[in-house]
């Protein structure tokens, strides 16, 4: 007998982040046995993941599973896990964007959809959020292609270019672009101290804070946000306080505890020039505002999709901080596009929004990414581990 269990998966890259993918009937149906099998496949907790797939940081250590769809508007239906890298928890709230891109890749891969040249379209619905992404991936004898010319901020080689548009992205969480119905907000911290931040819900619930008052100019890069112990203190402060307001928990204390992944926290600031940590110098006329998110309690090395979708729609929003920080041009009738400079380069989305007496409405964002498979197999993993 095999003192080993074998589940079959394949590890992606998507975007700037890399995960493991699984269809859904080779995992067991309910919550608590399937993160039992992904804390043991991806090594968790330990600081360093060294027993598993993981990467020791919450970029790399993330899982979609996939099944068909029998939804009228989706071809498959994903569920996203993040899987803590130093505590025995998955946090099944929310949704990633770059992994998001991954998921027509491997479904065109594992049969799931019907495969059309030169490029397949796949209807994605989002479990954790509710929300479709359609995803166009280019195709080749069968197969998502992998090669092609296109650079993403983050990912040092080109690839074929996947096209995702969150549809009707609002709401994701909360059920409203607006969660409190007001585009900004005064944070009281336990200090006393006062933050104003704003509360946007669009692809993931994410609260924006200013720069200026944290003593951050915001072209920080990750370690050297992570460096300001007391930045990050009060970020995540903010944080609790926001999952608290919106509901996500009932006491902003123990929002670290029982909500670590949502809502999502980030800093913005207007164009200013800075080199990446690429070494690349980037100017400010090439930029409309500067961000920086923190995911899990750590500076994301690069800027994630959810995020920048959530970003753009803010970016509309008249009164939030993020319109105060950005010069992109917001033109009733016109879609909005936002480049968001980032630690390693620059994120652009297009965000198509209208607006009439009943607020601000975004129809679609979009952005381009790249993925590829890495590997397709079996993870063995320890049969005490999954039968405990």
């Amino acid at each position: 007998m095999r003192d080993t269990t074998m589940v079959r998966c394949a590890i992606y890259r998507g975007g700037t982040s890399k995960g493991v993918l699984f269809r859904a009937n080779d995992l067991p149906p309910e919550a608590e046995g399937r993160a039992r099998i992904l804390l043991a496949i991806f090594g968790s907790p330990d600081a360093r993941q060294i027993d598993g797939l993981g990467g020791a940081n919450s970029q790399t250590s993330k899982a979609m599973i996939v099944a068909p769809s029998g939804r009228p508007d989706a071809d498959v239906e994903s569920t996203f896990a993040q899987v803590d890298v130093g505590r025995p928890m998955v946090d099944w709230g929310g949704n990633c964007g770059n992994m998001t891109s991954a998921i027509g890749p491997f479904a065109i891969n594992e049969g799931m959809v019907r495969v059309e040249a030169p490029a397949t379209t796949v209807r994605i619905f989002n479990v954790n959020t509710g929300k479709r992404v359609i995803s166009t991936v280019p195709t080749q004898d069968g197969r998502a292609r992998a090669e092609g010319d296109y650079r993403i901020a983050g990912v040092p080689f080109p690839g074929a270019r996947i096209d995702l548009e969150f549809t009707e992205p609002a709401g994701s969480m909360t059920g409203a672009l607006l969660p409190t119905g007001k585009p900004s907000e005064e944070f009281i911290l336990a200090d006393g101290r006062r933050l104003r931040g704003s509360i946007v819900d669009a692809a993931n619930p994410v609260v924006f804070v200013a720069a200026g008052p944290l003593g951050l100019t915001g072209t920080e890069l990750p370690a050297q946000l992570e460096a300001r112990s007391d930045a990050m203190a009060t970020l995540e402060e903010v944080r609790g306080i926001a999952a608290e307001m919106i509901g996500i928990v009932g006491d902003r204390r123990e929002a670290k505890a029982k909500s670590p992944g949502v809502p999502k926290v980030a800093v913005v600031a207007p164009s200013r020039a800075y080199r990446t940590t690429g070494g690349a110098e980037l100017t400010a006329d090439g930029m409309d505002l500067v961000g920086r998110f923190l995911s899990m309690g750590t500076a994301h090395r690069s800027y994630p999709v959810t995020g920048a979708i959530c970003t753009g729609a803010a970016a509309i929003v008249e009164g939030s901080v993020v319109r105060d920080a950005s010069r992109a041009p917001v033109r009733a009738g016109e879609p909005t596009v936002l480049r968001i400079a980032n630690p390693y380069g620059i994120t652009d989305v297009r965000v198509r929004w209208e607006r009439d007496s009943g607020g601000t409405h975004v129809l679609g964002a979009a952005i381009g990414r790249t993925a590829r498979c890495l590997m397709e197999g079996y993870a063995h993993i320890p049969r005490l581990r999954v039968e405990a």
